[in-house]
């Protein structure tokens, strides 16, 4: 178990507790920061403050709060090479790495196919780049800019 701020950059951990006041743990509470959330950390400008990934939301954090977030290490973060949809090349074969929609919107997309470790490529690109065309499970599919930007993906899906 460690601190949030001591950490690393593009990998995953799990929220185990908190050794702050009662005021304070109640308040991440209520941002959704319960145990066993997973959290993705997205960036450190500087050593005083940190943004954090979790639930669809993403929260800025200083050091006096990270320090007392205790988390253990998720493994290295298959989202460190992931990109959006949106900015793959025509042609390119992608495997889906994980969707950032919530709700409706997620589900929307599982029902089309999109799931963890789908295979997809990109077909072609209307001229201002909305819609895309992709290829998921044998059949073609549209999609909206915006839903792509919901669609993490890595290289190399074949």
């Amino acid at each position: 178990m460690e601190s949030l701020m001591s950490c690393s950059v593009n990998h995953m951990y799990e929220f185990v507790g908190f050794t702050g006041t009662e005021s304070e743990e109640q308040h991440l509470r209520h941002l959704g920061l319960t145990e066993g959330t997973i959290l993705h950390i997205i960036a450190k400008p500087d050593q005083q403050s940190l943004i954090i990934f979790f639930r669809q939301t993403r929260l800025g954090l200083d050091a006096s709060i990270a320090d007392k977030i205790k988390v253990v290490p998720k493994g290295v973060s298959a989202l460190s090479s992931a990109i959006p949809l949106s900015e793959t090349s025509i042609g390119q074969t992608t495997r889906v790495v994980k969707l950032l929609g919530t709700g409706s919107v997620k589900r929307r997309l599982m029902d089309m196919g999109l799931t963890k470790g789908t295979v997809i490529t990109v077909r072609k690109y209307a001229p201002m780049g909305d819609p895309i065309e992709v290829t998921v499970r044998n059949y073609e599919l549209t999609l909206r800019k915006a839903e792509a930007e919901m669609i993490l993906v890595e290289k190399g899906g074949a």
